[in-house]
């Protein structure tokens, strides 16, 4: 163990001694991070971690700088850590932890949603509901839901996830082996209430490659795992690898002919692909008739809610399925979901 006194003696140190790891604070420079990042990260061996504790003035340019110029093993923590927390993000990125070995799911894997949509659909409102009401119906199986919307994260702010990002950990992903090998549920956040769910911020710029290697990773740990994708345009390369690895693509409409037709045209240029999509049909107003067409996949139908019933919920932070008197049809349309969902099936609920 060796510490540096001053960013002079930095250099000579890890020169001399080739360190297994390495943190520095931010603060010991006073030149902007474009110009000494760069000049640690190239003293250090290889494939010898950086962990960066920054100054909240620094971290953002931290992060930008080390995207930019794509230094590798190199992770920057928040900057609105504790002490006790940056140990505990050490101790996780080092390997300190215990990594248990019971959490592998079954050897074929578990099964990776792609949820996506043009916008006001109902992705977030799912993603809080749909999850917990599984977990609870089957204890037995384990659940992760991936909040990757990186122009609209509602799910990191619902559940305060700001402390559980992915990105963290991308040193980890450049590597399938390595990825593999990191436990990610001690990196995700576990429900205070339904032990076998857990939920991470994974909204990045990630690379295609990064993508495959966590999800693969996500498989091997996890029964089910719901990418809350969000707005399917741009289709970037990022989001075409998705669409090309989840076991299920669930493009969320609104029920209304612009929105049905929209999805058919967008269903259609993937299939030309060979990405097969299913539709889930949201805001559905009660005896609302809805002609999809018989060539469109439907995975599911729920029913609208009302703007200010949802709004209620989620100024105070309440799960729909969790209040004392939830909406009928749309838990039951939930709960119908789920039944196909484990017999993989799909479901049309009125």
């Amino acid at each position: 163990m060796l510490v540096a006194e001053s960013s002079e003696e930095f250099p000579r140190l890890a020169h001399l001694y080739q360190p297994d790891a390495t943190v520095v604070f931010s603060e010991m420079y006073a030149a902007p991070a474009w110009e000494w990042l760069p000049s640690v990260r190239s003293v250090l061996p290889a494939h010898s971690p950086l962990i960066i504790v920054p100054l909240y003035r620094d971290e953002q340019i931290i992060a930008q700088v080390t995207e930019k110029l794509e230094l590798e093993m190199v992770y920057v923590l928040s900057a609105q850590l504790s002490q006790e927390e940056i140990r505990s993000k050490i101790s996780l990125i080092l390997g300190f932890v215990h990594e248990r070995k019971e959490h592998q799911s079954s050897e074929s894997g578990g099964q990776v949603y792609a949820l996506m949509s043009y916008g006001a659909s109902g992705i977030t409102t799912f993603c809080i509901n749909y999850p917990i009401l599984l977990a609870r119906q089957y204890p037995t199986k384990s659940i992760a839901v991936l909040d990757m919307n990186v122009a609209k994260p509602d799910l990191t702010r619902f559940f305060k996830l700001q402390q559980h990002q992915l990105s963290l950990f991308r040193p980890n992903l450049l590597d399938y082996q390595t990825a593999l090998r990191r436990n990610w549920r001690s990196v995700c956040k576990q429900s205070a209430h339904m032990p076998n769910l857990y939920y991470a911020h994974a909204a990045s710029k990630w690379r295609s490659a990064e993508l495959s290697n966590m999800l693969a990773a996500f498989r091997l740990q996890f029964d089910h795992v719901y990418v809350d994708w969000g707005y399917c345009f741009p289709e970037s390369e990022t989001m075409q690898r998705l669409l090309f690895t989840a076991d299920r693509n669930l493009l969320f409409v609104r029920a209304d002919p612009f929105g049905i037709e929209s999805a058919k045209e967008w269903l259609k240029h993937w299939r030309e692909k060979g990405v097969q999509c299913e539709v889930l049909l949201s805001h559905q107003e009660p005896g609302q008739p809805y002609r999809i067409g018989e060539d469109i996949p439907l995975y599911g139908v729920v029913p609208r809610i009302s703007p200010s019933r949802l709004m209620q919920s989620q100024r105070s932070s309440s799960v729909l399925i969790e209040e004392f008197f939830p909406p009928k049809s749309y838990i039951s349309s939930l709960k119908e979901i789920a039944k196909a969902d484990l017999a993989e099936k799909s479901v049309v609920y009125s």
